[in-house]
């Protein structure tokens, strides 16, 4: 059986739609190690397999970029400055074929140093050709003033990822190219796509390329735990979930303003809030509990309404759970998948 190299972006809505598929590999014989940050170890050990840490490069993951155009030079700047040490390890971990996030395109890079075959993961659904029209379409981008303004923030950003595409290509002979050629991640590999084909946005504009729709994997497994805190002495109250992912909870007045607009007699309103001190929300009404983290997929099988950013994981999560959504989008790719 192969040995698989499993190159993480280390965020949780990349990683962890990820896991499944490397339990799934585990499962069946194969060989796996995982690269990721070592914050993330102990979530990939729950996929089984070997554990490898990234180092520290000085980029921070966990501040969500302001818009497309800053994610795309991120991640080229990621690319850059992992892809020699990813090299190494490739080489050193037995490698017999890559498995990399789209956006972990350091992993890209190596895999061509190492002379190994490479498949793309799309932990959302994938940009395809057609992309650009979709988002020009969206509310932020229907008048001049805000499409310049748009341009206006990303210009310092697309200068700099065309000199590191440029540098990527002298020193590896591929450049990373555009924005959208960077956030669709492919670059004529298979890919496998963490959905459905129904919820992928103009899946016409994929024509001729090896794309796999794998389906929802994380969305349609169990629970992480049996028992979920944040469900206890539950009874036949309603139930309302607000979260913001991992990368936007940083909203202490959205926390606050939910909590109060949303309690009443019967109902229960969990919140998610991640980092939040939870005495920034102040005193919390009856009924409103928040929690820095929870088992999502068990609280969804229990909730009435979804109260969401509109992260594509959370959006499948809550479909998979047949629970009623209203999306609160924090940047471009989220009003694509409330708009879905």
């Amino acid at each position: 059986m192969p040995t698989v190299a499993i190159v993480h972006l280390s965020a949780g809505g990349h990683l962890r739609p990820l896991l499944p598929l490397v339990a799934a590999l585990g499962d069946r014989g194969a060989r796996t190690v995982q690269w990721a940050l070592p914050q993330w170890e102990a979530e990939c050990a729950t996929a089984g397999g070997e554990f490898c840490a990234l180092p520290d490069v000085g980029i921070d993951l966990d501040q969500p970029p302001p818009n497309l155009i800053s994610m795309a030079e991120l991640v080229a700047r990621l690319s850059e400055r992992l892809t020699p040490w990813m090299t190494e390890q490739l080489r050193r971990s037995g490698a017999d074929v890559v498995l990399r996030d789209t956006l972990a395109q350091y992993g890209r890079y190596a895999a061509r140093e190492a002379e190994l075959p490479e498949v793309a993961f799309s932990a959302a659904m994938a940009f395809p050709r057609g992309i650009r029209p979709a988002l020009q379409s969206m509310p932020a981008m229907r008048s001049m003033p805000a499409a310049l303004a748009q341009l206006a923030a990303g210009t310092p950003d697309a200068l700099r990822l065309q000199r590191v595409s440029r540098r990527l290509e002298q020193r590896y002979g591929a450049p990373i190219g555009g924005s959208l050629e960077v956030l669709g991640g492919r670059y004529e590999s298979t890919t496998l796509v963490g959905t459905s084909r129904g919820l992928q946005i103009h899946p016409e504009g994929f024509a001729g390329e090896d794309l796999r729709f794998v389906g929802p994997l994380r969305a349609a497994s169990a629970p992480v735990r049996g028992e979920e805190p944040a469900l206890s002495a539950l009874g036949e109250e309603e139930l309302v979930y607000v979260s913001l992912g991992t990368m936007f909870e940083d909203r202490p007045s959205f926390f606050h303003n939910a909590a109060r607009a949303l309690a009443r007699p019967g109902r229960r309103v969990i919140l998610s809030v991640g980092r939040i001190d939870p005495q920034a929300l102040g005193t919390l009404p009856a009924g409103v509990t928040a929690h820095a983290h929870v088992d999502q997929l068990a609280v969804l099988r229990r909730a009435d309404l979804f109260i969401t950013h509109g992260g594509f994981n959370s959006v499948q999560e809550g479909l998979v759970a047949e629970v009623p959504l209203l999306v609160f989008p924090q940047m471009q790719e989220q009003v694509l998948n409330a708009d879905r």
